[in-house]
């Protein structure tokens, strides 16, 4: 009896044992499965690179987008740059072409996230569109700060005004530009120094000449003209003459005759940056402005009586410049000049300022039309800033005073800049 115990005992112990193993064999099991398909709920594809952790799903492709149109296939996730686009982007189930919904997709600086995969199979398809930046991405790379308000234009900006906003009516959004005697605006790019005007509303950011070698505030230089000219157009006893580009008779058009300002600034451009490819590269289709509006809304005259351009009333008479242009006043270039908004904005005035950061000591062109002088029938004028540093009305074909060109340009958004520069005369922002 005993004997008969102890071996049901026994037989009892091994059932339970192999029970008990074969609920241990199934839970390994079924964790190894669910492991398996838990490494795909999590990848990380760092640097651009993509790592695979689980052979059964596929990044297919990967396609990207200056203009969230045209899409280009790439090798890798992009680093920076770029944004995921959340409505192309997608993850289909195995053999089929429809969208697995329990999936998501994060993208954010250089890293991208593809989180709930459950089923073998899978393969993504994903989009990516240039990143639209902002002038405030700008100011957060440059690490400045702006200030609230609007500054009083009819006086005098001989101090450091530091940098304000405004409503930017040409690229959208808002633009912030610097004003007064500033000491922090200054930039080191292809082997010449510039100051930086303003951040456009798409994050550009706009510069103009300043030479060879970086000028302190109320140096007079000629070194920071890049081009001396001796007319800004050639013809004179028409008011289209105020025109970047001209059509006689026309009040205005952008495919005329090029200005004789425009020929020999693009050629300035052409023989210092446009030759470099890697300068070229960081440089964007900029937008500028030949406001070619009157005062008022008059009916615009070829010859005849004086009229004047709305940018007379705007700068010399309402004290209100404004970043604001026409569509059919609106280049789309890679250089230019200032315009007479951006001057006054800068510490500009119809009286001699030879303190703020835009004086040097010679005249030069801006791209506003002043009037049209009707009285003798020669004096289609434009804006310039005087070798005293105030911003006045010169004929187009002035013979008497040389009148210079200070090539405008803008950088792209994405520029990047090396480690350590504040944009200080002696620690200038450097283009990387």
């Amino acid at each position: 009896m005993q004997f008969e115990r102890l071996r049901k005992s026994f037989r009892k112990q091994i059932i339970i044992g192999g029970l008990i193993l074969v609920c241990v064999i199934s839970a390994i099991t079924i964790t190894t499965t669910r492991a398996k398909y838990k490494l795909t709920e999590d990848i990380p594809l760092v640097k651009g690179s993509i790592n695979y952790k689980e052979p059964d799903m596929r990044v297919v492709a990967i396609s990207i987008s200056e203009d969230g149109i045209n899409y280009n296939t790439i090798d890798t996730i992009p680093t920076s740059g770029y944004q995921l686009n959340n409505t192309k982007s997608i993850c289909k189930i195995a053999n089929t072409d429809i969208k697995d919904e329990e999936i998501t997709i994060e993208y954010k600086e250089g890293k991208l996230n593809i989180l709930g995969v459950t089923k073998k199979g899978t393969r993504c398809y994903l989009y990516f569109d240039r990143k639209k930046l902002t002038a405030e991405d700008t100011l957060i790379k440059l690490n400045i700060n702006s200030k609230d308000g609007v500054p009083n234009f009819k006086e005098l900006a001989t101090t450091d005004e530091g940098i304000y906003a405004t409503s930017d009516g040409i690229y959208g959004g808002t633009t912030y530009y610097w004003r007064g005697a500033v000491t922090n605006n200054y930039v080191k790019f292809a082997e010449k120094c510039w100051r930086i005007v303003r951040i456009n509303g798409d994050g550009s950011i706009r510069l103009i000449y300043d030479g060879t070698s970086c000028h302190a505030n109320g140096t007079s230089t000629t070194e920071s003209i890049a081009q001396m000219l001796v007319k800004y157009n050639n013809d004179f006893n028409n008011s289209s003459y105020v025109g970047w580009t001209y059509s006689v008779g026309s009040q205005r058009t952008l495919e005329g005759i090029s200005s004789n300002a425009k020929i020999q600034t693009e050629s300035w451009y052409n023989n210092n940056l446009a030759n470099n490819s890697v300068y070229a590269s960081k440089i964007a289709d900029g937008k500028f402005c030949n406001d070619r509006r009157t005062q008022d809304e008059e009916m615009w005259r070829e010859n005849g009586n004086t009229q004047y351009y709305v940018g007379y009333k705007r700068l010399l008479v309402s004290f209100e410049p404004a970043i604001y242009c026409l569509p059919e006043d609106t280049y789309i270039l890679k250089v230019g000049a200032i315009t007479g908004d951006e001057a006054i904005m800068a510490g500009g005035h119809y009286d001699y300022n030879n303190s703020y950061y835009l004086y040097n000591g010679n005249n030069y062109w801006t791209m506003t039309p002043y009037s049209w002088n009707g009285t003798n029938q020669s004096a289609a004028g434009v804006y310039y800033i005087s070798s005293l540093g105030n911003a006045g009305f010169g004929h187009v074909h002035n013979l008497y005073t040389k009148v210079g060109i200070r090539p405008v340009i803008n950088l792209k958004s994405d520029t990047e800049f090396q480690a350590g520069g504040n944009g200080t005369l002696n620690s200038p922002y450097v283009v990387a």
